[in-house]
């Protein structure tokens, strides 16, 4: 049963439900920035300033992305979600010629342009060497499972404070062809770039998981993830069947020891308390979806990379110790040892890792940033309203969501 401290979360909980473009750009130093309005350019935003050391994920302001496609790319744009069209950009006033576009999501966060897609955008993808910022790559997500523009920024952000590494975020407002397409969700993209930065070194073997097969039978087999450069730079998954061999045979004596040996345990059972603590129902270890695996050169371990958190307490009464669909962790919490280290971790991620305060703190600069927007399209407006309602309900659900386990856990030693 819930703890009596919790009953008044559900209140929240049932109001929520009833709510319904060419030449190549040279670098320039984030403090010889010159504000978008000294250039000139016909932006369909508000002149401003921004503070001379801004970069690509600050969460100071609310970033101003102007996406123009030539008419002849349109249907492209719509039909086509696997190749990049040519588009120019104007980012924080930063000009990108001749980038590279395409619509990106699918299932619930699939779009059509008359909605809200999500783009992908690559800066080098026809100029090579092109970068915005020392990026090749960048993700604008539509938060159309996000309307509160929370769930990915929080919970990315406990990632890191639990030690783990995950994609940085930031807010955006998103014009294509003057069109207003409303706020975003800016993503750090897993590339070379940001793995090097995360792990000290880029070069590992990447993996997608696809939705929702495993890289371990009996759910799925190595083969059928997505290894990243495969072709172009002749990689081969012999890592991924060495781990996948040890989660489909080894005997229960041998388990702990043989995984430690290629897998990152600690990191893992460490996400693995995430998911269910921010009840991420739709992630790797509950519904074999939005996954990534990492090779760590370092010291040749693989890693999980969180992905797609935007549907957190979708469910807020989630079962944290249902039984998981990915095999690797249906070992964990049939393996004595294993299993006592995954409750340990869960137990610290509340107690110790998880801040209601940081959280508010956090939650209140987003809200500080979404509503600095300019509200003279409707669009904005509209979806402006839709987030100041959301907004509180999807922080008390955090906050419930943690209360509630609290009390599903043992109490604490003094």
């Amino acid at each position: 049963m819930c703890p009596k401290r919790a009953r008044g979360w559900w209140a929240g909980v049932a109001l929520l439900s009833v709510l319904g473009a060419c030449t190549r750009v040279q670098e320039t130093p984030p403090d010889a920035q010159v504000p978008e309005h000294v250039r000139g350019e016909a932006l369909p935003f508000p002149p401003r300033e921004l503070p001379h050391d801004w970069h690509a994920f600050d969460t100071r302001f609310l970033h101003y992305v102007s996406i123009q496609v030539a008419p002849e790319y349109i249907d492209a744009l719509e039909y086509d979600h696997e190749q990049r069209i040519p588009c120019d950009l104007s980012i924080n006033g930063v000009a990108i010629h001749n980038a590279g576009i395409r619509q990106k999501g699918s299932w619930g966060s699939g779009s059509t342009l008359s909605g809200k897609p999500g783009w992908s955008l690559k800066f080098d993808e026809f100029v090579k060497g092109q970068r915005y910022q020392g990026l090749d790559r960048l993700l604008l997500n539509n938060a159309s499972q996000d309307r509160g523009l929370l769930n990915e920024h929080l919970a990315y952000e406990l990632y890191r404070h639990a030690g783990l590494a995950a994609p940085r975020t930031a807010h955006a407002l998103v014009v294509l062809n003057g069109k207003f397409y409303g706020f975003y969700v800016v993503r750090e993209a897993y590339d070379k770039r940001a793995l090097r930065g995360m792990f000290g070194n880029g070069s590992g073997n990447l993996y997608e998981g696809p939705c929702c097969v495993d890289f371990a039978a009996p759910l799925g087999s190595p083969a059928l993830l997505d290894l990243k450069d495969e072709q172009e730079e002749g990689r081969t998954r012999e890592d991924l069947r060495a781990l996948a061999a040890i989660v489909e045979t080894a005997p229960d004596d041998t388990l702990e020891q043989k995984l430690e040996a290629v897998l990152d345990v600690d990191a893992f059972l460490t996400g693995y308390a995430l998911e269910v603590a921010l009840a991420h129902w739709d992630g790797y270890a509950l519904n074999l979806n939005n996954y990534y695996v990492y090779h760590r050169p370092r010291d040749g371990r693989f890693v999980f990379l969180p992905h797609g958190m935007d549907q957190l307490m979708d469910r807020p009464d989630l079962d944290p110790f249902q039984v998981p669909r990915s095999r690797l962790a249906q070992r964990v919490r049939e393996h004595p040892s294993l299993n006592a280290r995954f409750l340990a971790r869960l137990s610290t991620v509340l107690r110790e890792v998880w801040s209601d305060a940081a959280m508010q703190a956090r939650a209140d600069a987003v809200h500080a940033v979404i509503t600095s927007a300019p509200r003279d399209d409707p669009r904005v407006r509209v979806e402006l309203e839709d987030f100041q309602a959301r907004f509180p309900l999807q922080l008390e659900l955090f906050r419930g969501r943690r209360v509630l386990l609290e009390g599903l856990l043992p109490p604490s030693e003094p």
